[in-house]
């Protein structure tokens, strides 16, 4: 009897130990794109040894939610740029175009680069489905973060005074403190991404 408890004990222990989320599982190595922003230059930014976190921001020019966070997104830019930190806007929607993409950065005073992501496979790798919506590398190309920049809108049409947390910046401070993190998502807050016109939605 005191052998089958044992038995079982140790059973569920080792279930239990399988079923332990680590960073190694949670946030397995993707792909490395190159990019060419709207103005033409190319970025590697997994290729620098420089590059501690490389972050995706996924913005429609239309959608209110993703204009507010404009001021933000050039401050985190600002100060996250000279620590290491690659960032990058990323337009989903095949309306946008290089002109009309340069005019909403200009209008909004939006700094980063700016990429078109027509075809969808750096929202994919992101799995990004809103925007605005944030992903972060790190840099060996883990997804490790995915959701929104804060908690300024608790829900469409629901906004904060100010946020109270700092998603996005609370993990880039992580990374740059070498920490190892394990995949985590958060709700993000927006407008969402058309992927009706995708050819295969499995790739």
């Amino acid at each position: 009897m005191i052998a089958a408890q044992q038995l079982i004990w140790i059973t569920a222990l080792v279930a239990a130990l399988c079923a332990w989320p680590s960073a190694v599982a949670a946030a397995k190595p993707q792909a490395k794109p190159v990019l060419t922003d709207v103005k033409g230059k190319q970025h590697a930014p997994f290729k620098s040894e420089k590059t501690k976190a490389v972050v995706f921001v996924f913005m429609l020019r239309d959608c209110p939610v993703s204009n507010v966070y404009a001021p933000e997104l050039t401050r985190i830019h600002k100060e996250y740029s000279t620590k290491g930190v690659a960032l990058y806007l990323v337009h989903p929607d095949r309306d946008t175009n290089a002109k009309s993409a340069i005019a909403h950065a200009k209008e909004y005073k939006l700094i980063a680069p700016v990429v078109l992501d027509h075809d969808h496979k750096l929202t994919r790798l992101a799995e990004a489905e809103v925007t605005p919506e944030a992903a972060v590398f790190d840099a060996q190309g883990r997804l490790v973060y995915r959701g929104r920049i804060d908690n300024l809108y608790a829900g469409f049409g629901k906004k904060r005074f100010k946020p109270t947390k700092r998603d996005l910046r609370d993990t880039l401070d992580a990374l740059l403190a070498g920490k190892r993190l394990a995949k985590r998502t958060t709700e993000a807050v927006g407008c969402y991404i058309d992927f009706s016109n995708d050819k295969n939605k499995n790739k």
